[in-house]
């Protein structure tokens, strides 16, 4: 099947029990992933799929990928897009040439400067798709203080915007650099289409558990709601570092199947970062694939979400 489909054709396709979808390209980047030099940090092969790479500097606005197929040499910078930024997420763009495959990159910085995250993904060329991404922290792992005295101290909250990319093309392709008249459509590439939402997490660093939820989850590219995500319970690692597994709210929703993962970074792990990748959302359809990425402010720091005045400790 070929990878150009609209997101008004998704819906029709998954209705007909078709496959909208390309076929995923990513073949297991290498892992990646240091918290500035002190502890080095793996991302899990299943959220870096396709990134074997990254580094970005936010006092310079400046992306450096690593990405199957997207360019060379092999880390490259890519080009500041704002047009597609979403939710406080900074959006770059690299397309070296009209039938090149087009990428889009989604990244942010804690507000404390201590957690990043990226996750990058094309629209699909040639019945394939690459995605994945990357995330890191500068110094250790500083666990919150577990007290008696304090309530709440050892279960805290981190809320904020998740944003993602799907391979499902973004309708007409906007941003895709323009081809020759005559081109055939068998050979274009697609521009993935992007995704908005809320994310809320609960961490207990007495027990080493995380859990939470993706919710108010929407296809921008089309104004197309989708199903809440819930971040299945997982372990906290000495290291600071957590990977899970994603799941449906309930039975009569779609099904869906992926993983999650992050790093908690800062004093007190003031903020984390994270990404979430997820391969199956749509009963009717085959080989859906959304990257996600996710970077929060624990709540009761500054600049924390406004979600935070309802939970312990403020």
């Amino acid at each position: 099947m070929d990878a150009r489909v609209t997101i008004a054709a998704l819906l029709l396709l998954a209705a007909c029990g078709g496959n909208p979808f390309p076929t995923d390209g990513t073949d297991g980047g290498t892992d990646g992933g240091t918290d500035g030099g002190t502890d080095s940090v793996a991302v899990p092969e299943a959220l870096a799929a396709s990134v074997s790479a990254a580094a970005y500097d936010a006092s310079k606005d400046e992306l450096k990928l690593a990405v199957t197929l997207d360019s060379s040499p092999k880390m490259v910078t890519y080009k500041r897009y704002k047009k597609l930024d979403l939710a406080g997420y900074k959006a770059f763009k690299m397309q070296e040439d009209p039938l090149d495959r087009m990428f889009v990159a989604l990244t942010a910085q804690s507000k404390d400067g201590k957690t990043r995250a990226v996750t990058a993904a094309d629209g699909g060329q040639f019945s394939h798709y690459y995605g994945g991404g990357y995330y890191e922290r500068d110094g250790n792992f500083d666990r919150p203080p577990v007290t008696s005295a304090d309530k709440g101290t050892g279960l805290v909250s981190y809320a904020g915007k998740y944003v993602a990319l799907q391979n499902l093309d973004a309708p007409g392709n906007p941003d895709v650099l323009p081809v020759p008249v005559g081109t055939d459509p068998a050979i274009l590439p697609s521009q993935p289409a992007r995704v908005r939402g809320d994310i809320f997490l609960n961490a207990d660093f007495t027990d080493n558990a995380i859990n939470g939820k993706i919710y108010n989850r929407v296809i921008v590219d089309g104004r197309i709601a989708l199903n809440d995500v819930i971040l299945v319970p997982t372990e906290i690692t000495d290291q600071g570092t957590f990977e899970g597994e994603t799941a449906a709210v309930n039975q009569n929703q779609d099904q869906i199947s992926g993983s999650y993962g992050g790093i908690f970074g800062g004093k007190d792990s003031s903020s984390v970062a994270g990404l979430v990748h997820l391969d199956q959302f749509l009963d009717d359809a085959d080989l859906e694939e959304e990257h996600g990425v996710f970077v929060l402010t624990q709540c009761g720091q500054k600049g924390d979400a406004a979600i935070c005045d309802a939970v312990e400790p403020k």
